[in-house]
């Protein structure tokens, strides 16, 4: 029997190859924009014949499991958009074009700003409101939009979860886009080269990169997932990026310890402390 982590991976799988298929961005996200939508079908197609054994079940879906490949459908299509829009356009035009875009970005980000919190900081005490189809708290603007008119497969914000997903992902892309027009050429973004290389699991380093993200540790706790995952990449000599909204999917899915790595880094620090003041003791 189909699982949703079975479509996710098929998802993923075909995602790698879309570099393959064209060397056209809007080529690409054509691609992409296909499999994500036959992989939601899928998911639809379980919800409904399925259903979900408990509440929990169903909150964990709909917060969770659906935003990853959902929030990749409207990134997708956002570039897409984009780079139709840009494609004849003078490089000023472009850059105009791309910081409105940025400006909108955030500013939905602001207005939303307590949705952002709660999606960053994985709180719950809503969870029965937000993700649960028969809840009678969705008003009736949002019970009469386009994104609910499929009600057995919507709730009230796994279309907002979604959206933030895909936005930290397309202000990167657009941040990129605005460096390749402002920086001069010839400009060399290799010239640094780290020596160190991962070499544990990627879904460890995963479990370090969302732990920071959580904690807003870095830059003020503006700094979203897919740069924090880019600077990993960059210090490590890894590819990560790609698979960064799998493995919080992974984590959350584990049913003995979710956040292993760092439980075992905690206990090898503090083997280290104890070990130092036995040594400062013992002289």
């Amino acid at each position: 029997m189909e699982t949703y982590c079975e479509i996710i991976l098929d998802l993923e799988n075909e995602l790698s190859k879309m570099k393959r298929v064209s060397e056209k961005i809007s080529e690409q996200m054509e691609y992409a924009i296909g499999h994500c939508k036959v992989a939601l079908y899928r998911m639809r197609e379980l919800v409904v014949k399925q259903g979900f054994p408990d509440q929990e079940s169903e909150i964990n879906f709909f917060k969770k499991i659906k935003p990853t490949v959902y929030g990749r459908l409207l990134y997708y299509r956002a570039v897409f958009d984009l780079e139709s829009k840009c494609q004849k356009a003078d490089s000023s035009v472009i850059r105009r074009y791309l910081q409105k875009r940025l400006y909108k970005i955030n500013e939905y980000m602001e207005e939303h700003q307590v949705k952002v919190q709660y999606f960053k900081c994985g709180f719950k005490h809503l969870d029965e409101k937000y993700f649960v189809r028969s809840t009678t708290e969705i008003p009736l603007e949002l019970r009469s939009s386009h994104h609910l008119l499929d009600e057995e497969f919507f709730t009230w914000h796994d279309h907002t979860f979604s959206t933030i997903m895909a936005n930290e992902m397309l202000i990167d892309y657009i941040q990129k886009e605005l460096d390749k027009i402002d920086k001069p050429v010839g400009y060399d973004q290799t010239n640094y080269k780290s020596p160190l290389k991962w070499t544990g699991h990627k879904i460890d380093l995963g479990e370090i990169i969302y732990a920071l993200l959580y904690s807003g540790a870095v830059n003020n706790g503006n700094a979203t997932i897919i740069e924090l995952a880019e600077a990993f990449e960059q210090i490590f000599n890894i590819e990560i990026k790609e698979d960064i909204y799998r493995y919080r999917l992974e984590i959350q899915e584990r049913k003995i310890e979710k956040i292993k790595f760092l439980n075992q880094l905690i206990a090898i620090l503090q083997r280290m402390i104890d070990d130092k003041d036995g040594l400062k003791l013992r002289k």
